[in-house]
């Protein structure tokens, strides 16, 4: 095991930690203070902590100079390591950290979120194949045959298709609309307002 390598990742693991904390720190004082921190201070901690991820990040995924079974060229232990907890995981926390299920609470709150979605769709989506929702009316059956049928995964696929053909046009009329208006007007200079100074409206600063 490369455990100078380890060893040098648990040591910018533990200076992230660091600096997360720091910066929330800074941030909570605003909940006491009733002032937000110097702006200097928040960009500086947060450049700090960028510039520690992105060292961690290159750390993973750059090669290690290690002979292989089969070749001598370079290879990433990384990829072959398996995590296991060094004492015995009392309360759970590594447990929780690589189990790859969703949550409880995490789970209702996709479940909602696709059946609100459902109730929007003419195939109802997931819900409609699955047979929870209503089969869709004869009006709305152009797709589907003159006669209601129960929706497929593949229909299902078109209309989130057709929809996202509808978003990315909007998209383009939105994109192309900002387009135009900045090439109709120079942004960059002040744009002068017809507003009466305070001397000729009496104005009285006392």
């Amino acid at each position: 095991l490369p455990v100078a390598q380890l060893e040098s990742l648990k040591f910018k693991i533990y200076q992230i930690i660091e600096s997360v904390q720091s910066l929330q720190r800074t941030l909570d004082m605003a909940l006491f203070t009733s002032s937000m921190p110097p702006w200097p201070d928040i960009l500086s901690k947060y450049n700090i902590l960028l510039s520690q991820t992105h060292s961690l990040s290159t750390s993973l995924v750059s090669p290690i100079q290690a002979k292989t079974s089969n070749s001598g060229g370079q290879s990433n232990p990384y990829e072959q390591m398996a995590l296991h907890p060094k004492e015995p995981d009392v309360d759970g926390r590594v447990m929780n950290l690589l189990r790859t299920q969703q949550i409880t609470s995490v789970l209702d709150m996709e479940n909602a979120t696709i059946r609100r979605l459902s109730e929007h769709m003419i195939t109802h989506g997931s819900v409609g194949v699955l047979g929870d929702a209503p089969l869709p009316s004869s009006a709305t059956q152009s797709r589907f045959g003159a006669v209601p049928r129960k929706p497929e995964y593949e229909d299902v696929l078109g209309e989130c298709q057709e929809i996202k053909h509808a978003h990315d046009q909007r998209v383009e009329r939105a994109v192309r609309a900002v387009t135009m208006l900045r090439d109709k007007y120079d942004w960059k200079q002040r744009l002068e307002v017809e507003i009466e100074e305070p001397e000729e409206l009496d104005w009285d600063p006392r």
